[in-house]
């Protein structure tokens, strides 16, 4: 027991992480409730499309390239940073086509949905540099930046009277460009040297292959923002939003930061049964943690949403269940993923690809299925998918947490001499 003193859960890499991350995430959740509470119901709905679409484009605008850095120890060299900030660029430019297009938003809309892309891009590919070089501090706070610009946003919104989502949208895109801004001249004053570093377009395979584990993790994350909107409405939308903030996000968070630290350190493990140490441990501590955060959340997380939006919305004991067990399967997630693929090949890579694809198609689909009822319904026919997401990938990671036969064997011959 003594894996769960407080000392342990301190020790613990991805509880540290989150814990760092938790500070930007608190200043996205009170961004978000802040929202919520001076916003017009429609006009938070709107903001909240807009952030579900961010997140997604943003996240993958590097197109895999930061994600190769973080897995490979890659310097962002000037050849480095002009791909990934071309890369960042053309995702942007799809990522407002397709909110232009499916989502028929305004043109201001359009274009923050560009300009948020873009920068959120830049500071992924910076905190991927980061992460390799196993400069993590560094790299969670670059990561977060876009969070504390929505708390800002958000403040200066409530004093000066913002009250459209064009408007909120518009100044959320202005200071996240100015944040990217300062986060890539970090990036060239210690880039250090890159010489001997492939270019990028040589390991063009690996990082489409990550691109796509990515871009799944991230549509599958925000896939209820995504989908709530089309099926039941706005009005539902802002109440998952406001759900979100004080529910969900505490288990978005662990989930990135599960895989932020275990990418890099299950991949350097001696053996499996490092491996399996080192992800034992770490998964002990956080769910230690969850179970007490998911009571905690039940008791206060009603009477909290009523007093910070003003008693505009109220989250029901249906709703939080809800969200909690897409949390912990959120969470259960992030571990087996970080094994695949810190450990595994690119076949391996591109068959954990074709199942969160396939999970998201199923979540979809249950989506689609429990519609009618409500809101409720749709969050646990999402969370069929991620079931059979944990299932699929657990199968995926296990070769690579399972100890040789021969090793096994000759540890216990080595252990019979040893007693004879």
């Amino acid at each position: 027991m003594r894996t769960l003193t407080p000392k342990a859960l301190y020790r613990s890499a991805s509880l540290r992480t989150a814990a760092a991350m938790g500070i930007g995430g608190v200043g996205f959740s009170l961004g978000s409730l802040l929202f919520a509470r001076v916003l017009p119901t429609e006009e938070y709905g709107r903001v909240s499309l807009v952030l579900g679409i961010v997140a997604v484009a943003g996240l993958t605008a590097p197109l895999g390239l930061d994600q190769v850095a973080a897995r490979r120890g890659i310097r962002l060299d000037a050849r480095w940073r002009r791909a990934a900030l071309g890369a960042s660029a053309l995702t942007a430019v799809g990522a407002a086509t397709i909110a232009a297009l499916v989502y028929h938003l305004s043109a201001a809309l359009v274009a923050s949905v560009a300009l948020i892309t873009l920068a959120i891009g830049a500071a992924q590919s910076a905190g991927g540099h980061f992460q390799g070089q196993q400069r993590l501090r560094t790299a969670v706070w670059v990561v977060q930046l876009f969070n504390g610009a929505l708390a800002l946003v958000a403040l200066v919104g409530a004093g000066i009277g913002l009250d459209s989502a064009g408007d909120v949208c518009l100044a959320l895109a202005a200071v996240a460009i100015l944040a990217a801004a300062a986060v890539w001249r970090l990036v060239r004053r210690r880039e250090g040297a890159g010489d001997g570093q492939p270019a990028p377009w040589k390991l063009r395979w690996e990082a489409m292959s990550l691109l796509t584990v990515q871009a799944c993790g991230a549509a599958f994350m925000q896939l209820e923002r995504l989908l709530l909107g089309p099926l039941i409405g706005l009005h539902d939308l802002a109440v998952y939003s406001v759900l979100a903030a004080l529910v969900s996000s505490p288990f978005r968070l662990l989930q990135s930061a599960v895989q932020f630290t275990l990418i890099p350190t299950l991949r350097v493990a001696g053996d499996a049964r490092a491996r399996r140490a080192k992800l034992l441990r770490e998964a002990a501590l956080v769910f230690v943690t969850v179970a007490a955060g998911s009571v905690a959340i039940w008791l206060i997380a009603p009477p909290l949403a009523r007093w910070l939006t003003a008693a505009r919305y109220d989250l029901t004991h249906a709703l939080i269940a809800a969200t909690l067990v897409s949390g912990l399967l959120k969470v259960l997630s992030g571990f087996l993923t970080a094994v695949v693929v810190s450990c595994g090949g690119e076949r391996r890579l591109r068959i954990l690809s074709f199942v969160c694809w396939g999970s998201i198609g199923i979540s979809v689909a249950g989506a689609f299925c429990t519609q009618r009822w409500g809101l409720v319904g749709v969050l646990y026919g999402i969370s069929a998918g991620w079931l059979i997401r944990c299932l699929c990938t657990g199968l995926l990671a296990l070769p690579y947490l399972r100890e040789p036969r021969s090793s096994a064997a000759h540890r216990g011959a080595r252990g019979q001499l040893a007693a004879e």
